[in-house]
């Protein structure tokens, strides 16, 4: 089969490789759909992020197979010892893969595993034409959902674990900084939970309009900097802060994100007592404004989901999956880049890193099928 392989810091190629075989307790896709996540862009361009050292490490034994922890596909073969999946089935796959033998696993707490692993990260994913992902990460993607909400369903995730993480009650009130695909999330995601007013800031006026149209109460252009967001929320809070503040915005300006400037921001925009989680993806040392949050007794918070965390439970990819499939929560309206086939790989990840000079806001989409007769379609 074909699958990407990264020789080096921005050297991803496509190439053949060994097509996988499952063990006992393994299962063998044929991905239909996958998106290269920001996170994944970012390492495979050589950025300090989360699991640089681990992969800089790997490199230097030689090629790794990277990237590829979002996506669905239809199962191609199972192992002898797996009796709930069969040959045929729509699937996604929680990227998350617990050792089940550390003491935390064997006292149940398998979110606190000592030795995980992580499907793209750690082990080879979904970037190519065919996946190994163990069993028990496996999640099957209810009718009347796309290919391609299935395989966007992990920043949905993402957005689920921030939302709960925050503890919203009911009626208080919200700010989401940043109105790409994370902060759209976590505005569907408010809209369908606890929260009162919630207000999006972002410079995009498409972005903007789909956070119009998904029904925040409050939707701020941030082409006017900071000040013109703080003074938007403190007018509509009357002077308090919001209750909650998601963060999304922050990252590398180089590639059109808004650096660490949003994390201040946030600390700013938040009640005295309130709470900021910051879901975007920030550098290992980036500087917090760690005497504002103490003065003002906010809470700093990181949800789980994704490389920097533990989620091995397929309960949180079920529920975004049956939003999606009711109709509650619209991922497909952010899918604007689709390409098709494994040479397109290293363009949707180019895509993926830089959005904003693209024009992008969900990651680039790859279809795997070829498109031909009975294909799961993205």
């Amino acid at each position: 089969m074909r699958a990407a392989v990264l020789h080096g810091f921005g050297d991803l190629r496509i190439e053949e490789v060994p097509d996988p075989r499952p063990g006992p307790a393994d299962v063998v896709l044929d991905v239909a759909c996958v998106q290269p996540s920001v996170t994944e862009c970012m390492l495979i361009a050589g950025e300090p992020v989360a699991l640089h050292t681990h992969l800089a490490d790997a490199l230097t034994a030689g090629p790794v197979r990277f990237g590829g922890h979002e996506f669905c596909g239809v199962v191609r073969s199972v192992g002898t010892a797996v009796r709930d999946i069969t040959v045929g089935a729509r699937v996604t796959a929680v990227e998350t893969v617990v050792c089940g033998r550390c003491p935390a696993c064997r006292r149940g707490r398998s979110d606190a595993c000592l030795a995980p692993e992580f499907i793209g990260f750690t082990r080879p994913g979904a970037l190519a034409e065919q996946v190994l992902v163990p069993a028990a990460c496996v999640v099957p993607v209810p009718p009347g959902v796309t290919a391609s909400a299935a395989a966007a369903v992990q920043p949905l995730a993402g957005a689920l674990h921030a939302h709960a993480l925050a503890a919203v009650q009911p009626g208080e009130t919200m700010l989401v900084i940043g109105a790409g695909v994370m902060g759209l999330l976590a505005l569907q995601v408010a809209r369908c939970g606890n929260a009162g007013l919630v207000a999006i800031s972002g410079r995009s006026p498409a972005k903007l309009a789909l956070a119009n149209r998904f029904g925040a109460d409050l939707v701020i252009d941030a082409s006017g900097g900071p000040e013109a967001v703080l003074a938007a929320v403190q007018e509509a809070t009357g002077g308090i802060g919001v209750d909650v503040v998601v963060e999304t915005a922050g990252g590398a300006p180089e590639v059109g994100l808004a650096g660490t400037e949003t994390l201040e921001l946030a600390a700013r925009c938040a009640r005295r007592g309130g709470r900021v989680v910051v879901v975007s993806v920030l550098p290992d040392r980036a500087p917090a404004p760690l005497g504002l949050l103490r003065e003002r007794g906010t809470a700093l918070l990181h949800p789980r989901s994704g490389a920097g965390g533990y989620s091995p439970g397929g309960g949180v990819f079920d529920h975004a999956l049956r939003l999606v499939a009711r109709g509650d929560i619209d991922v497909e309206s952010l899918v604007t880049h689709r390409l098709s086939g494994m040479t397109e790989v290293p363009k949707a990840v180019e895509i993926t890193r830089d959005k904003t000079a693209h024009g992008a806001i969900n990651p680039a989409q790859v279809d795997l099928t070829g498109g031909g007769k009975g294909a799961w379609n993205c």
